[in-house]
């Protein structure tokens, strides 16, 4: 995590060295995550994405090309679902909920077009500060499993400055596992994902 600050300073203090314009702001929105589990066998799995609040605080560097710019931000989101796991031999059924709280830092490039519309995309570094795993009560074949400390997914998204207000939709994907949520019967799912985020921020100042 040290390390991981050490490049955002980094990656910050470079983009304000070669800005234009630059802005600073605080925003927040909804996320909602689609977990994807491979790996399985002896059951099914069933994953249904609960709407959750992510915030934080963003800058925006114009770089010296018209219409071009770096944001670098630093969100704290909530990832939280339900599973259904399914036994394909007793054809037994169970019910759970999981959720794991993140600390993301996106690096996206956007291009600014008609001075209100954007496009964007880039990196995402997602570090994992907390989980948890309300599993089945008194049902041994179910063990808490870890998620990886340490993952990177992908952003893309639209977004619209209206004044002082950053109203933005982004897709994030996880194609590579992020970590096994949960363990049934010695076997732990490998898990991706894909969320919708939806947020709206606030330009607290601006400089140049």
């Amino acid at each position: 995590m040290k390390k991981l600050f050490v490049a955002f300073a980094l990656v910050f203090s470079s983009c304000l060295a070669f800005s234009q314009e630059l802005e600073f702001g605080l925003k927040a929105g909804l996320s909602s995550d689609k977990i994807s589990l491979s790996n399985i066998s002896q059951f099914e799995a069933k994953v249904d994405p609960n709407t959750t609040l992510n915030f934080g605080a963003f800058g925006r560097f114009k770089i010296m090309v018209i219409g071009l710019y770096v944001q670098p931000e630093i969100i704290v989101n909530r990832r939280a679902s339900n599973f259904t796991v399914i036994d394909l031999v007793g054809g037994s059924s169970y019910v759970f909920s999981h959720s794991a709280n993140y600390v993301d830092m996106p690096v996206l490039v956007g291009f600014k077009m008609l001075k209100l519309f954007r496009i964007y995309a880039g990196p995402n570094f997602q570090f994992l500060t907390s989980q948890k795993t309300d599993l089945p009560i008194n049902n041994p074949n179910f063990q808490a499993s870890q998620l990886k400390k340490k993952t990177t997914g992908i952003q893309f998204g639209v977004g619209l400055d209206l004044a002082k207000l950053r109203i933005d939709a982004k897709y994030e994907l996880n194609a590579a596992s992020m970590g096994s949520p949960f363990t049934y019967k010695t076997i732990s799912p490998s898990s991706t994902s894909g969320m919708l985020m939806l947020q709206v921020g606030f330009k607290m100042f601006g400089l140049f």
